[in-house]
């Protein structure tokens, strides 16, 4: 969504820096929570080696991310990129920082395996400029070592728009049907959960200016592309995206829901992978970047009753945007390309050539 006026209060609660500061970095106690589950965050969890779709240890490379700037410390989340030199995560948590701790394997209060980076060596989107829905909160972080004991991720290369999707973050976590304020209760571990990517919010902003007339502008939105997701209970008046289409006019769809394996994301797990199976592995299509109350945004399609709580900020019924990894590919591999030992033989050969050329210049000028 465009930030508009006061449409979107959203956006501040939504940042992964959202996951206020904390008195020591990865003191999660001390954080401010923001996320939710269906059912006990325990039956979240995923650990080092765990099988998804057949697949041990698919989600060891979501890292969890702790980092300190001026206004104190942070949490985020993040993927390992295929090769093991790189995290993808947001740009709004690589923007500002002066150090910044990289865990792997992070279960029971206890990483596998630990990395740093350097501030010269995060890469913010260049199309970055602080606001969330543009598409360019997308952010790449060099490690201060590979990391060569796990399997990183392949990007997905598609629109995924309407495919569900495996997310995973070390941010909190509650129960997405009650009114209780989400904690760090179980920061002590990862969590996982599923949910669907509905439309971009390109469309959903688009269709709905033409609709209620709330302002659009394509310009806005030129960086790259955002999926969005409601928080789906199998009910009607909690399928917050559905509902608004709807009133609308049908520019998009959405479903009820998952069931018992839907989830949302939000503070601390900003960063954090959206996985989708491709049929043999689970590829990375999207980074999380915001969420928006249902108490917040159904008003302006005069809607009520979407949210189940205002208090749990992601509850029944909310939302959450993902900056989608295929509208990136080229600034991605711009930064974390190295050639093949060919290429380099290739390079080296040309220098020389170039040198031999040079020589012969100047020996016929003298």
């Amino acid at each position: 969504m465009k930030v508009q006026s006061k449409a979107y209060t959203l956006i501040a609660m939504a940042v992964g820096m959202l996951a206020a500061s904390a008195a020591q970095a990865g003191n999660a106690d001390a954080l401010t929570p923001l996320t939710g589950n269906t059912s006990a965050p325990s039956n979240w969890r995923f650990t080092p080696g765990q099988v998804f779709n057949g697949v041990a240890g698919a989600l060891d490379g979501v890292a969890r991310l702790s980092f300190t700037n001026a206004g104190g410390n942070w949490a985020c989340s993040g993927s390992l990129l295929a090769g093991g030199q790189y995290v993808l995560t947001a740009a709004h948590c690589a923007d500002d920082f002066s150090a910044m701790k990289v865990q792997f394997g992070w279960a029971d209060g206890t990483a596998a395996v630990t990395r740093t980076v350097s501030v010269g060596n995060a890469f913010v989107n260049p199309n970055w400029n602080g606001n969330l829905d543009t598409g360019a909160d997308i952010a790449i972080l060099k490690l201060d070592q590979a990391v060569t004991n796990i399997q990183g991720y392949k990007l997905s290369t598609t629109n995924d728009v309407g495919k569900d999707y495996l997310m995973a973050g070390y941010g909190t976590t509650t129960d997405g049907s009650t009114g209780t304020a989400t904690n760090w209760n179980d920061g002590r571990w990862g969590h996982y959960g599923y949910n669907t990517f509905d439309v971009d919010s390109q469309t959903y902003n688009r269709v709905t200016d033409e609709a209620i007339g709330w302002g659009y502008d394509a310009g806005y939105y030129a960086p790259g592309v955002t999926y969005m997701s409601d928080f789906d209970d199998g009910t009607g008046e909690h399928n917050t995206l559905g509902r608004m289409s709807d009133v609308v006019g049908g520019g998009w769809t959405s479903g009820a829901g998952l069931g018992s394996k839907e989830a949302l994301i939000a503070g601390g797990d900003s960063g954090g992978g959206d996985f989708i199976w491709n049929g043999k592995e689970w590829i990375l299509s999207a980074v999380h970047s915001w969420g928006w109350q249902g108490k917040d945004a159904c008003p302006w399609f005069g809607l009520s009753g979407c949210d189940v709580s205002g208090t749990n900020s992601s509850s029944y019924g909310d939302l959450s945007g993902s900056t989608a990894t295929f509208s990136h590919i080229g600034w991605i591999n711009s930064v974390t390309a190295v050639p093949e030992p060919q290429t380099y033989a290739m390079l080296l050969s040309g220098l020389a050539l170039a040198g031999v050329a040079r020589r012969r210049k100047q020996n016929a000028a003298g």
